[in-house]
């Protein structure tokens, strides 16, 4: 009687790669087992085609990055739920989505800064950041001592060679948008950004507002005032009241810790009878008084200061670069209006926010800066 015979055949395989760091890798043989009831032997080969997978830029960065230290100069609290605790706010993602170690200073004088600066150097931080416009030569002068080392400051369009990354808004489409707003909604034709203090990057954005409230055939006063501080509530509640007694209506929060002021002073002037209004910047601020304080504009100075650390990490040395970012590059935008304003308003604002997001070429007068 004939017997089956299981017979095991193992194919030798040869693999063959090619040197060129740009040519693709060759087929592979591999080996299979091929089980064979037949009285003879039977030879199986299989041809595998292995495709080199690109490797993930950001899994990169974050190897690159982990383990070390990213240190920042901040101009107030960490909780002034405005310009600091959003970069504030960045660290925490180096920290949790990078691995990075972190270290920062509190409401550091502009006089204060470069020594700051240098302590973090000497003491093994990788890269350093300057939160704010303010810090440009204090950074500039710390950064050509070490050359080694990353720096980068936000608030700031232009970098400098050979190792400072300078990040900014493309600044002017948040004014022209709440400048749109403002223009629409103002009852008494007088409205106002409140500031911590002026500099050219955000003096665009009032500009801006003006424009868009011209584009929309709107005679309406488009102020920029200025506290002298990004940590005065006090001051900034006294030039809010001010205002409100020359009945301006509609108010830009964009004081940091001072705009907790304004929103006290709004909330005196509302109870008085006023019919008054507070416009969110760098974050939604709704929460300081739902009852008026709109979403606004939002700047992720997270996300910023992300695209700063790996850019140094996919260079894998210190880099001088410019970059201003703005809509396209999704570090801002328009927040909800939570059904404070007009919804024929909201129409007006968001139709032309969206159409300028897919054309931007659609608001010809909304002139955007990087040079600033």
């Amino acid at each position: 009687m004939k017997k089956n015979i299981v017979v095991v055949v193992s194919i030798l395989v040869v693999l063959a790669f090619a040197l060129s760091a740009c040519a693709p890798a060759a087929p592979e043989k591999v080996i299979e087992t091929v089980v064979v009831e037949k009285e003879v032997e039977k030879v199986v080969e299989k041809t595998v085609v292995v495709e080199e997978q690109a490797a993930d830029p950001m899994m990169a960065a974050k190897e690159f990055l982990a383990g070390k230290k990213v240190c920042s100069v901040l101009p107030g609290p960490v909780n002034d739920a405005g310009w600091t605790t959003s970069a504030y706010n960045g660290l925490i993602n180096l920290r949790d989505n990078f691995g990075m170690e972190i270290a920062y200073r509190e409401e550091t004088k502009v006089e204060e800064a470069e020594a700051v600066m240098r302590e973090y150097a000497e003491a093994g931080c990788a890269l350093i950041h300057a939160h704010g416009f303010e810090y440009a030569d204090q950074i500039d002068a710390v950064a050509a001592e070490y050359p080694d080392i990353q720096f980068f400051q936000t608030s700031r369009c232009f970098g400098k060679e050979p190792n400072v990354i300078g990040n900014c808004y493309s600044t002017g489409e948040g004014g022209y948008f709440l400048g749109m707003m403002m223009a629409s909604i103002t009852k008494t034709g007088k409205t106002a950004y409140i500031v911590g203090t002026s500099y050219p990057n955000l003096d665009w954005q009032p500009e801006m507002s003006r424009q868009a409230a011209k584009d929309l055939g709107k005679d309406v006063v488009i102020d920029e005032v200025a506290v002298g501080s990004w940590g005065d509530p006090a001051k900034a509640k006294e030039l809010t009241k001010g205002l409100i007694e020359q009945d301006y209506d509609v108010f830009v929060l964009l004081s940091d810790a001072g705009d907790t002021g304004i929103v006290e002073a709004i909330r005196e002037g509302r109870e008085a009878g006023k019919d008054i209004l507070a416009i969110s910047w760098v974050k939604d601020k709704n929460y300081l008084a739902p009852e008026f304080v709109i979403g606004g504009w939002e700047e992720k100075v997270w996300k910023q200061m992300e695209n700063s650390a790996v850019a140094f990490a996919t260079k894998g040395t210190p880099l001088g670069q410019d970059m201003p970012q703005g809509l396209a590059d999704g570090v801002c935008g328009l927040n909800p209006t939570y059904g404070l304003i007009p919804p024929e308003v909201e129409k007006l604002v968001f139709d032309a926010y969206h159409k300028y997001a897919e054309d931007p070429t659609s608001l010809p007068n909304l002139q955007v800066r990087t040079d600033l």
